[in-house]
């Protein structure tokens, strides 16, 4: 419950960190506009966007092909004004709406030759109503250009004011000048003047093809098409808003949210006049020409394709939700799982941004994405805060029964903690000191005390160093278990190792102590492997982690048995198989013990296999020989080959052989020795 809550209190926490931090800070933030820019790539997968010749506006290009021309090459742009009168009347005399200039006026030819421009002011002055011209926030067109007006409405910005980053993404109804006026955008100007409703305050460009897309054509074309087939014009220009604007590559280029986008081909010839629609002015350049933006604006508004940015409470809401989220599975999973989740979440909040862009919804995700990677990471800190508290407490709970490095892991993993079980391959040893009744009436309870618990602890000893769990002590003997509460796959090697090392060190004690004339204690063990119930045994209030089942009944049954071969040591069949690898074994017997209707064989373990000599493996055949005979009631043979190998558990079975020499056993015999005792 306490680890529920504190879960649940974090995720709760990130979830209103995210959410007062989107209402403290609003959508988008600076780092949105990158990240509509790929919005704005992304969606030009999910559908083709219509033809942009269908749209309502055009393009008229001041390039290097139309200003290499003859007719154009021979005056500096500064005295075009003669040109810009029959472009003026070509385009109106087409149907144009409205045509606007993204150029700037601001000098006058008649400065150098009386009524030079005077064609251009009276075209002006005739077509005022459909004639827009640029200004700058610094700069109006020539005094004449103006006169010819006689309209502040014919004038419109031509500047577009960028993001932070220099990616221009908006284009504003009108901006504020240096005079501290609201100057109409050239955009919203054009607009007003084709009559079309009012331009928003501010439109997003999210253009769904590349802005050189829509129809451009060179100014010597058009001019040329004037002349020639005044017709092709009006199926280019009518009832559409024309645009004319340098597409030079050295001026007036704009980085905007079309980046990314593919620019288009060119389009086949409209007339053998050389009208066609251009191709991008600059190869695969991520900037465009200015009014080109200008143009994306006017298409969108007139359109209705405008793009909004959702509201910045409910962006706020799904950063606490994915905060929630992220931080929930910070606590549950690892590290690199919650990193997937992270990828995939991204991945399905960029899909459905992208499929919102397409129904004119602007959903900015920094926010969603910033929750995504910093929450999992806060989380990461609470968790471990919490958790290794936790862990401090288990090692101390379990420091007084499990070695150290089964602690440690016993702390990363806490299934162990709970009632109940679970089955898990185990090997469960029993040793048993030897002597304790006879010994208890030699000497002092206090010295008595004091001698058992250190040769308990040469057992305990040899068990925690191969990873084993000293389950209990039942007076003078102890329970281990390899296996459980962590899983080890060689516990059956490890826990024969441990019950040779512990009959080592009591061989050596016992050695030193009868050398110093003092009493001592010898240890008989037995050792079984197989599947085993582990878990907490109790009840909520007090429990004791342990194993139960019919392996650790049999492993308790084979602590009694060596003493019957002499041995201090024996293992179960189950063991010796699964440690056959690493150890040599010898078969003493098959046996059938209190409890277990199936026979058992019991073995006994001869040392590492890698380190066994000659004549270990020599003595395990010989014995193995006789055990063969004595299985057959070939009892004279077995008992001599026993006799010959003189070993304790050879002299021991060459003593029953003997005996059944002389009184048989009764038929049928099957060659198991039945335990008697407990």
């Amino acid at each position: 419950m306490t680890r529920r809550r504190y879960r649940l209190l974090t995720a709760v926490g990130c979830a209103g960190i995210a959410l007062a931090v989107g209402l403290a800070a609003p959508a988008p933030l600076p780092v949105d506009g990158p990240i509509l820019d790929l919005l704005v790539r992304a969606r030009t997968a999910l559908r083709a966007p219509e033809p942009a010749e269908a749209g309502p506006v055009a393009i008229i290009a001041v390039d290097e092909a139309s200003l290499e021309r003859d007719e154009l090459a021979q005056h500096p742009r500064a005295l075009f004004a003669p040109v810009w009168a029959r472009l003026t009347e070509a385009v109106t005399d087409a149907g144009a709406r409205a045509i606007g200039f993204d150029l700037l006026f601001t000098y006058t030819a008649n400065r150098l030759s009386p009524d030079y421009d005077r064609p251009f002011l009276a075209t002006l002055a005739a077509r005022r109503e459909r004639v827009v011209l640029a200004r700058s926030a610094r700069a109006l067109p020539a005094p004449p250009f103006l006169a010819a007006l006689d309209d502040d409405e014919a004038l419109g910005l031509a500047e577009i004011v960028a993001d932070a980053d220099g990616v221009h993404r908006h284009v504003r109804r009108a901006y504020r000048a240096e005079a501290a006026e609201d100057v109409p955008s050239l955009a919203g100007a054009l607009l007003a003047r084709a009559g079309y409703p009012a331009m928003p305050a501010s439109v997003l460009l999210t253009p769904r093809r590349h802005p050189e897309a829509l129809p451009t054509y060179a100014l010597a074309d058009v001019l040329a098409c004037a002349a020639q087939a005044p017709e092709t014009l009006r199926r280019a220009f009518d009832g559409r808003v024309v645009l004319v604007g340098s597409t030079l590559p050295d001026e007036d280029r704009k980085l905007s949210s079309a980046r990314f986008l593919r620019p288009a081909a060119a389009g086949p010839r409209l007339h053998p006049c050389g009208l066609r629609r251009l191709g991008p002015s600059v190869g695969r350049s991520a900037s465009v020409p200015g009014v080109h933006l200008h143009a994306v604006a006017i298409d969108a508004v007139v359109r209705g394709d405008l793009t909004r940015a959702a509201p910045a409470p409910l962006i706020a809401a799904l950063a606490a939700l994915v905060a929630a989220a992220g931080a929930m599975a910070g606590l549950a999973w690892t590290p690199w799982r919650t990193t997937a989740l992270g990828v995939a979440t991204a991945a399905a909040l960029f899909a459905l941004a992208t499929v919102a862009l397409d129904h004119g919804i602007w959903v900015p995700l920094a926010l969603p994405f910033g929750a995504l990677v910093t929450m999992p990471a806060v989380a990461y800190v609470v968790r471990y805060l919490v958790e290794e508290r936790a862990r401090r407490r288990i090692e101390h709970a379990f420091g007084r029964y499990l070695s150290p490095h089964v602690v440690e892991r016993l702390a990363t993993s806490q299934a162990a903690l709970r009632l109940g079980g679970e089955r898990r391959d185990v090997t469960v040893m029993f040793a048993d000191l030897s002597g304790f009744t006879a010994l208890s009436s030699r000497v002092a309870p206090e010295a008595l005390t004091d001698l058992t618990n250190r040769y308990l602890a040469y057992i305990v000893d040899a068990v925690e160093e191969t990873g084993g769990y000293v389950d209990k002590f039942i007076g003078d003997a102890v329970m281990a278990i390899w296996g459980a509460p962590v899983p080890e796959r060689a516990h059956a090697a490890r826990g024969v190792q441990a019950a040779i090392d512990a009959v080592g060190r009591i061989d050596a004690a016992r050695a030193a102590a009868a050398a110093r004339g003092e009493v001592a204690f010898a240890v008989k063990i037995g050792v079984n492997s197989g599947s085993a119930v582990v878990g907490n045994v109790g009840t909520e209030r007090r429990y004791n982690y342990t194993a139960v089942g019919e392996t650790v009944n049999v492993a308790a049954r084979l602590e009694s048995v060596p003493s019957l071969y002499g041995c201090s040591l024996v293992v179960g069949e189950e063991t010796a198989r699964l440690a056959g690898d690493m150890l040599l074994f010898r078969e003493l017997d098959r046996i059938r013990v209190k409890g277990r209707d199936a026979p058992l064989a019991i073995f006994e373990p001869l040392g590492e296999r890698a380190t066994a000599g000659d004549t270990a493996i020599a003595r395990k055949d010989a014995y193995e020989a006789a055990l063969a005979d004595y299985r057959a009631m070939r009892f004279e043979k077995a008992a001599d080959a026993w006799a010959a190998l003189g070993d304790a558990p050879a002299l021991a079975m060459a003593a029953r052989a003997r005996a059944f020499s002389v009184e048989p056993p009764p038929a049928p015999w099957d060659g198991v020795w039945t335990l008697t005792g407990k």
